[in-house]
């Protein structure tokens, strides 16, 4: 392939990427020789990120650390920080917080070094979700806010609708469900003005939870039915699995308890197939709730005990606390 094509290649293959289209990357790429995405650490690197969209995270693991070899042994330090980036954001759907943090720190201290607003975005926003993991409220606010401000500067609309939708879940965790539906709001405007369907879909799913945990059950549900057709149609498995989860609390809050439960079973089923241990662990947590209000405490309780193991191997203490805390009130509430 002429230097023209390789070119044209990269350029196709980042407006794809650009407006959500990671399917499509996948399949431009892998018509093409794999030698040709192999010697370019910006295919590769593109490539990656793909795959990890897709919920492939070993494959997606598979082409960072190409892309990452490739850009040292090229000197391009702008793939280098970006591939540290997304290898910490891997680690953490693998649970390994440690790692993740270390990556993310690396990439982040090099970005703002150069003054790449689009890096120092990206790795602001993985470090607020590290902070909001370990229930450090405040350190989250900080970097999304920061994060934010980076992508604005850097004219990145996808970026500021990540950076806002992460806002919005920590302010949900805090209960502060008015200033959470306001970022979800801009979230998803900002979403819908990039032209990245998944991520609209990500917004808008996250927006359905708020609203749940607010008492708008009928409006969640509503809501979070449209999202999970939409991911269908993009082919976002994983995504579609954290939306019925959200789809489960709708259920049970109508009374339908027998059918919630089915529903996370299965979420957390697939959680476990495709190596997403927060998702497991968050249907996990879902499910003790719904058996507890179903009366069957036994159950809860043990469900809430592989949950809570769930949550301290990814360092998620904020979650663990709060799970600890309820199954301690069902065991006094069995009590004799």
């Amino acid at each position: 392939m002429s230097a023209g094509d390789s070119l044209q290649l990269l350029r196709k293959a980042q407006s794809l990427a650009a407006t959500g289209q990671h399917a499509a990357v996948v399949a431009l790429l892998g018509a093409q020789p794999a030698e040709e995405t192999e010697r370019s650490p910006s295919l590769a690197l593109l490539s990656g990120i793909a795959y990890a969209r897709l919920g492939e995270n070993a494959t997606a693991e598979c082409w960072i650390e190409v892309a990452l070899r490739e850009a040292r042994a090229r000197g391009d330090r702008a793939t280098e920080m970006r591939a540290l980036n997304v290898s910490g954001a891997l680690a953490l759907e693998r649970g390994r917080v440690d790692d993740a943090a270390r990556f993310v720190a690396l990439a982040l201290a090099e970005a703002e070094r150069v003054g790449d607003h689009a890096t120092v975005g990206r790795c602001s926003n993985n470090l607020g979700i590290i902070a909001n993991m370990q229930g450090d409220f405040g350190r989250a606010i900080g970097s999304y806010t920061s994060a934010l401000a980076a992508f604005q500067r850097a004219g990145l609309k996808a970026g500021a609708a990540e950076a806002l939708h992460n806002l919005a879940i920590t302010y949900r965790d805090q209960g502060d469900f008015a200033k959470g539906l306001e970022s979800a709001d801009r979230a998803v405007e900002e979403a819908q003005a990039s032209g990245d369907r998944r991520l609209t879909a990500l917004a808008r799913g996250g927006r359905a939870e708020i609203r749940l945990a607010a008492g708008e059950a009928a409006v969640a549900r509503r809501e979070i039915e449209q999202v999970m057709e939409l991911r269908r149609k993009i082919g976002d498995v994983v995504g579609e699995a954290e939306d019925r989860r959200v789809w489960a609390g709708t259920l049970a809050a109508a009374g339908n308890p027998s059918e919630a439960e089915t529903t996370l079973r299965e979420v957390a089923a697939i959680a476990e197939e495709r190596g997403r241990p927060l998702l497991a662990a968050n249907s996990r947590r879902d499910l003790a709730r719904v058996l507890a209000d179903s009366g069957r405490i036994d159950e809860a309780i043990e469900i809430a005990a592989e949950a809570i193991r769930g949550y301290e191997r990814l360092g998620a203490e904020a979650e663990g606390a709060k799970l600890r805390k309820l199954t301690a009130g069902l065991a006094h509430s069995r009590a004799p």
